[in-house]
């Protein structure tokens, strides 16, 4: 038994030439190639064409995105160095201020403290003034009281020295009274 794989016919060479399954493989071929490009092909290429596109417009989307991007961070970088130089302006004019408040409090101060000196030295005035006129009075009233006392008694020498002295040893009691 001959097996239909390994018959005589079939058992020829690979190189060998026989025109009739040429022609028949040849039309397999064909039909095989019209069938694939009109039902694999085109969607094949479609799928393909899709792809493409697909891919295009996410290159495309990612270079707005990064020029999006590049944008933001000039933006960012511009507003950073804007508030830096607005926090700079803000701390000067601060320090300006703070200046210019203790200058204003320095010189209240001084004056202040100079018109506590000027109030001190006019009651200073004020208190000598009083005193002066109070001693001037004691004085006045000491010298009438001497005046009378003189003229109560005699006027020989013996008896005003005594008077005198009697008078001036009075003078520190009269005082402390």
């Amino acid at each position: 038994m001959t097996s239909l794989f390994f018959s005589p016919v079939l058992a020829a060479g690979i190189m060998d030439l026989r025109p009739g399954l040429t022609i028949w493989t040849a039309i397999t071929f064909i039909c095989l190639v019209l069938v694939l490009s009109k039902f694999a092909w085109g969607p094949i290429v479609k799928m393909l064409d899709e792809r493409e596109r697909t891919i295009r417009d996410a290159i495309e989307q990612a270079k707005k995105e990064r020029a999006e991007a590049e944008k933001v961070l000039a933006d960012q970088k511009a507003t950073l160095v804007t508030a830096q130089r607005e926090a700079a302006e803000l701390a000067q004019r601060s320090k300006a201020e703070v200046e210019a408040l203790r200058a204003d409090l320095t010189a209240r101060a001084r004056k202040e403290a100079d018109d506590l000196v000027a109030q001190a030295r006019r009651q200073i005035q004020e208190e000598k003034a009083k005193a002066v006129a109070e001693l001037k009075g004691q004085v006045a009233d000491l010298a009438i009281d001497a005046a009378r006392r003189l003229i109560q008694s005699s006027l020989d020498e013996k008896s005003q020295r005594k008077l005198v002295e009697e008078y001036i040893a009075q003078l520190p009691a009269d005082r402390a009274a």
